[in-house]
């Protein structure tokens, strides 16, 4: 039908990018069911020693599985000539693949704090729907509850043998770059400094100590090129499992972590995907819920709209094997 609901020309493509769009939906649907069940074996207890990782990790790998299906079928949409889009976007209104309530729903319960969520423009994004109001309380009422970044700190936290995983990641890191200072007193050149100074940089947050050329610089805080989110205990306890994961006792929190990361990268790629088809089929035009179309899907593309971008970083703070070996010696 076309707005005066006359009958119209059935359009081939449009048939196509309905059932992704719907099927896409309908994961999204399972998704959360996922989400929410792996929530609420975390409140059962975020404590290390009684959580369910066997079925949080099961959970996990439904939600990649069907995030591989949903990168999947949109990539499908690929397949349509450019500007096919064009013959039937005037029928879709106000609507946008952007803004679908439940990949918003998914975003906030994952912990994602995107300018949407701080910007409460709920009304705003769905002010076409017809249950504007219910969307709104629902979304609301998600970002009150504990998200699964949340949860997961928590249980880094309260992992065994962090204390003294402390002392010798920050006795190690101190060995690794006093030997390091002394071979650029030895031989000397900007080249050596420069590398010294930056890695001296990257661990004060561990060795506490500020050299004088950062008497700005906070000892508290992760290196300044990473955004963290997790406290430094949380980040610590990541690295500690990363270091010791061929440890019985770490090998299944290494493969939660695993999953996190690995879950982010399909939605990153996700959103590329849609950037990348709305740039063929529009070029630089507004999208159909006003945004700025590819150039607004393109920034969603960046870490600001990774969840676990501290656990990706995790590996600046990885020592090589050499200068690690003591650090898990008796850590079971």
């Amino acid at each position: 039908m076309d707005k005066n609901g006359n009958q119209r020309t059935p359009i081939h493509e449009e048939h196509m990018f309905i059932v992704v769009h719907q099927g896409n939906e309908l994961w999204f649907k399972q998704l959360l069911v996922e989400l929410d069940s792996i929530r609420e074996l975390f409140k059962k207890s975020d404590v290390w020693e009684h959580l369910d990782l066997p079925a949080i990790i099961s959970r996990l790998e439904y939600i990649l599985r069907i995030l591989e299906i949903v990168v999947k079928q949109t990539t499908m949409l690929h397949a349509m000539p450019p500007g096919a889009f064009m013959e039937f976007r005037g029928y879709l209104g106000t609507a946008s693949g952007a803004d679908s309530f439940q990949f918003r729903l998914i975003e906030i319960k994952l912990g994602l704090i995107t300018p949407f969520m701080k910007q409460k423009k709920y009304h705003e994004t769905f002010k076409n729907e017809k249950k504007v109001q219910t969307m709104c309380e629902k979304l609301e009422a998600t970002a009150k509850e504990t998200t699964l970044l949340q949860h997961v700190e928590e249980w880094l936290k309260s992992t065994p043998g962090l204390e003294r995983f402390r002392e010798k990641y920050r006795n190690v890191v101190k060995k690794m770059l006093a030997e390091e200072e002394k071979e650029t007193q030895k031989e000397p050149d900007e080249g050596k400094l420069q590398r010294y100074n930056n890695m001296r940089r990257r661990f004060q947050w561990i060795t506490k100590e500020v050299g004088p050329s950062d008497s700005n610089a906070n000892p508290e805080v992760p290196h300044k090129s990473v955004t963290s989110t997790l406290s430094e205990d949380a980040l610590l306890a990541a690295i500690c499992i990363n270091h010791c994961r061929n440890q019985r006792i770490y090998q299944l929190p290494f493969k939660l972590l695993s999953l996190l990361i690995d879950i982010d990268c399909l939605i990153m790629t996700w959103r590329n995907h849609h950037s990348l088809l709305v740039q063929r089929q529009i070029g630089a035009l507004s999208g159909t819920g006003g945004s700025s179309g590819h150039y607004y899907l393109r920034s969603t593309t960046g870490d600001d709209f990774k969840v676990f971008l501290d656990l990706f970083n995790v590996a600046t703070y990885l020592l090589p094997l050499e200068q690690s070996k003591e650090l898990c010696e008796q850590m079971e």
